[in-house]
C-alpha cells in the first residue's frame, strides 16, 4: 500500500463551498452516503494525458463543525479507454476554511494498491507515485474550480437585481 496527500486551495468561502461539494460528491441532504462519478486524468507525457472516469463512493464522517466537513471515498482499481492499469483508492477528503473569508482547503489522503504485483511496486517507486500525486492533483483542480464557479454564480446572483 502507498499513502498519498493532496491540498488546494479554492477561492470561495467554505459556507457557499460546503454545500457545493456535498452535491458534487452525490450526497443528498439527509443522506449519510452518495455515489459521483469523478475522472482521474494521468499525465503521460507532455500535453498528453490518459482519462478514466470512477465511480466514487462518499460517506460523511462526522458534521460540519468548526468551519471543517470530512468525507470518505473510495473507488476501485480498473482500467482507462486504452488499457493502462489503475490502482483503486480508500481515504478522506477535508474541506476547511482558509485563512480569510473568501477561501478554503480541500484535501484528500488515503491509501492505493499499485496495480500490477511486485513490478507494480518498483514502478510506484520509480514513478508511479508521481504520476499518482499528478493525477490527484488534477482531481482535486477540477473539483476546486467547480466549488470555485458554484460561489461565483452564487456572487452573480446576488449582484442580479
Amino acid at each position: 500500500m502507498s499513502n498519498i496527500r493532496e491540498r488546494v486551495y479554492i477561492e470561495a468561502p467554505y459556507s457557499q463551498a460546503a454545500g457545493a461539494l456535498e452535491r458534487r460528491l452525490g450526497l443528498e441532504p439527509g443522506q449519510p452516503r452518495g455515489t459521483c462519478t469523478l475522472t482521474l486524468i494521468v499525465p503521460v507525457a507532455q500535453g498528453r494525458e490518459l482519462a478514466r472516469s470512477v465511480t466514487v463512493l462518499t460517506e460523511r464522517t462526522g458534521g460540519a463543525a468548526a468551519y471543517r466537513s470530512a468525507y470518505s471515498i473510495s473507488w476501485d482499481a480498473g482500467r482507462t479507454d486504452r488499457g493502462v492499469p489503475t490502482p483503486g483508492f480508500a481515504g478522506s477528503l477535508t474541506l476547511g476554511a482558509g485563512e480569510d473569508y473568501g477561501e478554503c482547503a480541500l484535501q484528500i489522503e488515503g491509501v492505493y494498491e499499485p496495480p500490477g504485483g511486485v513490478p507494480g511496486k518498483i514502478f510506484d517507486e520509480i514513478v508511479g507515485r508521481r504520476i499518482a500525486h499528478a493525477t490527484l492533483g488534477a482531481l482535486l483542480d477540477g473539483v476546486g474550480r467547480e466549488l470555485a464557479r458554484a460561489h461565483e454564480a452564487v456572487e452573480a446572483a446576488k449582484r442580479t437585481p
